[in-house]
Order: C-alpha cells, then sequence, then structure tokens
C-alpha cells in the first residue's frame, strides 16, 4: 500500500501549490500577468528600433513622444527596456532553474544518507556560499567566457549551495516520519523513497524557492551586465543601460534612473510575489526559511 497519504504530509508542506496559486491577491496576479506580457509582447509593443541611430533626437527628455527619453545615440529607452526585457527575463528564469535543479537532488542526497556523504557535500556547499554571490559569478564567468550559456551557468552555480541547504533541511525532518519509514519497511529503494515520499511533500517549497531565486537572478543578470560581462552589445541589456547612462547622470537622469526603477521593480515584485506563495503554502502559523 503507497504511503503518500494525506496523513502522513509534512507540516511544511501546507496547502497545495495549486490551491495556494488561486488564493493569491488579485495584485500577485496582476504583477505576473504584466512580467508574462512584458516577456512574450516587449518588443512588439516597442515604438521604435532599440539599435537605430537617431541624430535628431540626442538626449531628449521624456514626452509624449519618447516617455522615458532618449540616449546619447538618439535611441528611444522606452524600447531599448522593452527589448531588454526578454533577455534579462530568460536569462534569470533559466539560472534560477538550473540553480534549483542542482540543489534540489543535492539536498535530497545529502539529507537522507547523512553521514560522511553529508559532510562531504555540504563542506562543498559552504565553500561555495563563502563567496559573495556576484564575485563567484563573475569568475566563473570571467574563466569561461562571455556568453548567455555561460552567464546561466554561473548564476545557477551561486544558487546551488542555497537550494541544496533548504532541500537538505526539509529531507531531514521528512526522512524522520512514519510514512518514510513505512516505504523502508515495505523494501522500497532509497531511490523511490526519494522520488516517490519525500520530494513530492516538498516540491511545493521547492517552486517558491525557484520563485525566490529569480529575484536574486535579474539582480546579478544585471549586475554583470553593467560590468560588461553579461548580455553584451547590440543586444540591449538594463545592466548596460545603466553603465553606459551613468556619463550623463547630472545632464540626462533618465538614461539611468528608468532602467534602475525597471530592475527594482521586477526584483521587488518578485520577491513580494514570492513571499505570498511562501505564505500561502506554509500555512497560518508556519514558516519556511529561504536562505
Amino acid at each position: 500500500m503507497s504511503s503518500t497519504a494525506v496523513s502522513g504530509a509534512p507540516p511544511s508542506a501546507g496547502l497545495s501549490f495549486a490551491r495556494a496559486a488561486r488564493r493569491l491577491p488579485l495584485g500577485v496576479w496582476a504583477y505576473l500577468a504584466a512580467v508574462l506580457l512584458l516577456l512574450l509582447l516587449g518588443p512588439t509593443v516597442a515604438p521604435f528600433s532599440p539599435t537605430a541611430f537617431n541624430p535628431r533626437s540626442i538626449l531628449r527628455a521624456p514626452s509624449a513622444t519618447f516617455l522615458f527619453g532618449t540616449d546619447e545615440f538618439g535611441r528611444d529607452v522606452f524600447s531599448r527596456i522593452l527589448w531588454g526585457a526578454r533577455p534579462t527575463l530568460l536569462l534569470a528564469l533559466a539560472s534560477a532553474a538550473f540553480g534549483v535543479a542542482l540543489g534540489t537532488p543535492t539536498g535530497l542526497l545529502s539529507g537522507y544518507f547523512r553521514g560522511r556523504m553529508d559532510e562531504i557535500i555540504m563542506r562543498v556547499m559552504d565553500v561555495l556560499m563563502s563567496f559573495p554571490a556576484l564575485i563567484l559569478s563573475m569568475f566563473i564567468v570571467v574563466m569561461l567566457g562571455t556568453n548567455q550559456i555561460v552567464v546561466v551557468f554561473a548564476i545557477g552555480i551561486v544558487f546551488w549551495p542555497r537550494s541544496a541547504r533548504l532541500v537538505r533541511s526539509i529531507t531531514l525532518d521528512l526522512a524522520r516520519r512514519e510514512f518514510v519509514e513505512a516505504a523502508r519497511v515495505r523494501g522500497e529503494s532509497a531511490a523511490y523513497v526519494l522520488a516517490r515520499e519525500i520530494l513530492p511533500n516538498m516540491l511545493n517549497i521547492v517552486v517558491v524557492d525557484l520563485c525566490l531565486r529569480v529575484s536574486s537572478a535579474v539582480l546579478l543578470t544585471a549586475s554583470l551586465s553593467y560590468l560588461g560581462i553579461g548580455v553584451t552589445p547590440p543586444t540591449p541589456a538594463w545592466g548596460l543601460m545603466v553603465r553606459d547612462g551613468q556619463q550623463f547622470l547630472q545632464l540626462a537622469p533618465w538614461l539611468v534612473i528608468f532602467p534602475c526603477l525597471t530592475i527594482a521593480a521586477l526584483s521587488v515584485g518578485t520577491v513580494l510575489a514570492g513571499d505570498k506563495l511562501r505564505e500561502r503554502i506554509s500555512g497560518p502559523g508556519r514558516s519556511v526559511s529561504f536562505s
């Protein structure tokens, strides 16, 4: 008889993901819809080309024609932000997914088998976490070369130990539960217990972890672009726009203000949406720590 009954579910599992998503505030759904539209339709609705030079419109202040003004080459800042949304969001999503995909099995193995395996894995994770996130991602990109795949790999490595520690802590708790012990008594293999008993009962938390990692990935992606080792020209990138615009900060502050506001809005909005989802999944009176 299968032991994945609801009665054996851990407190941290809380509400099902689908049920928790339905109970999200309307504002969260509006934000997620706006992000999805930005990802899918951003370049389509941009009023101007993001790369076309326009000498007659250099450093125009925000107006009805140029909503966010223009840069030193006469390029429309609003259009460049819309075009830059897709590479930024795709890199952030891919990086977060890669990090969580690495961290989940690592944490499962470490928390379930414990002992020497747990000690070795956690020491490796501690070494990775000892480096500041930006420094570690910069080092990896510089060593492996500047391209989008390397950026995804670098940021994913940054998230790997953080997701692994979260999954390990939940696995340590679940491994002592009755439904897991029952599976062991039935003679189920470790692979079966991990895949069919433990992982389904933490999947909700893993999804929330993924959402919260996206916010950090947006900041790291923009930071790497600002330093010139992330998304490279001619692709519009928010970090590059901030770097190029800072030399005109006093003359044309909109070149820095609007990209920074966009980065902040996306990052903070994703954190708030993930936090609301965490509250719904954890249930009243419970909390789950995401480090």
